[in-house]
């Protein structure tokens, strides 16, 4: 057996699937590899944060790189190909070629992957079926071929069909996220950012806040992706706890929920705090919040005695490491921003590389 490539996309999208599925997947097409003596086989995921239908390869073998290319950009649900056009969209089980002959006078050897890639490569049969979770979302996608059509019995189709849930579960790259937002936030709404696109992970609620039509979206998409907690107020003046956790590559989960004002601070008190966090002096937060220095002094003094702490610079620390900066469009520019740093739109220091 020739050896097996893990992941890897041509094309302009990051790989989102990380170290640990992609040696999953290469294990388990392994084993599925011995069981079937298939001559080739690729197991692909659909990557969630793609513009559009996108797929990458976790383990493949037996196939060039430019096959490979045609199985990710043929197997979308448009595709032109009449044969994975049934198998992506309406049929929920492998289908060989022979099947869709059969079954469907669909005649796969007369495709354009067929006859300019798989069969001059010399594969007389094949195999394809897409993968799905047991909520309906589509993951993924297996194909095989074999260099003897005979070899392509029903008893390894047959065993394709009963490996499909388990490569549905390798295939959804979004699993590993699912089981971080259940270990840090199970009481939380969740949801994912990559890309600059929303994701849902599957079997989380994303609730109304997170939601990419909603207000705070886009100053979600320019938070820096880093670890870090921040409050958001909606317009009803209710509290969300923001927290952002920097996942594969710039793939960030998000969790929100709903909590009373930290520390018992008003809604000025953090607008000032905020400031304070990314060194802004009074005169500057009095230009900013449009009051006077003495109104920002006093709010100081206040922010002070309730977090408990003898210092601006110890409230600063504070506020970022508790999460207690607000995200408000327009209340800190990147001109406040200490030490010449550059700042995202919301004026939070952009982290030195």
């Amino acid at each position: 057996m020739s050896s097996f490539a893990s992941g890897g996309v041509s094309g302009p999208y990051e790989p989102v699937a990380s170290a640990d599925v992609l040696e999953r997947a290469e294990k388990l097409i392994r084993l599925l590899r011995d069981l079937v003596r298939c001559d080739a086989v690729v197991l692909t995921a659909a990557n969630p944060f793609a513009l559009g239908p996108h797929d990458e390869s976790l383990a493949a073998d037996g196939y060039s790189e430019e096959v490979l290319g045609r199985f990710r950009e043929d197997f979308i649900p448009e595709t032109e190909n009449p044969g994975f056009r049934l198998v992506r969209n309406r049929v929920r089980e492998p289908l060989r070629w022979s099947d869709l002959a059969r079954d469907w006078d669909v005649r796969f050897v007369a495709t354009s992957i067929a006859e300019q890639y798989l069969v001059p490569a010399g594969f007389r049969e094949g195999l394809s079926a897409s993968l799905w979770l047991p909520d309906g979302s589509h993951v993924g996608a297996i194909h095989m071929n074999w260099e003897t059509a005979r070899a392509a019995t029903d008893d390894r189709r047959d065993i394709v069909d009963k490996f499909s849930p388990l490569l549905a579960e390798v295939s959804n790259v979004l699993q590993p996220h699912r089981v971080l937002a259940d270990e840090l936030h199970g009481d939380a709404h969740v949801a994912l950012i990559g890309n600059g696109v929303e994701q849902r992970i599957p079997g989380r609620d994303i609730g109304p806040v997170l939601r990419s039509d909603g207000r705070l979206w886009p100053l979600l998409t320019a938070l820096p992706h880093q670890d870090g907690g921040y409050l958001w107020t909606d317009d009803a003046g209710t509290f969300h706890r923001i927290d952002l956790i920097r996942c594969a590559g710039t793939t960030v989960l998000v969790a929100e929920r709903q909590v009373p004002a930290p520390y018992d601070l008003t809604a000025r008190e953090l607008q000032v705090l905020t400031l304070l966090a990314v060194g802004a002096s009074n005169p500057k937060i009095a230009d900013v919040l449009v009051v006077s220095r003495r109104t920002v002094s006093t709010h100081v003094e206040h922010i002070l005695a309730k977090l408990c702490v003898a210092s601006r610079a110890e409230a600063a620390a504070l506020a970022t490491r508790e999460g207690i900066r607000l995200i408000q469009p327009g209340l800190v520019s990147r001109s406040d921003v200490p030490g010449g740093r550059r700042a995202d739109r919301n004026g939070f220091p952009i982290p030195r590389r």
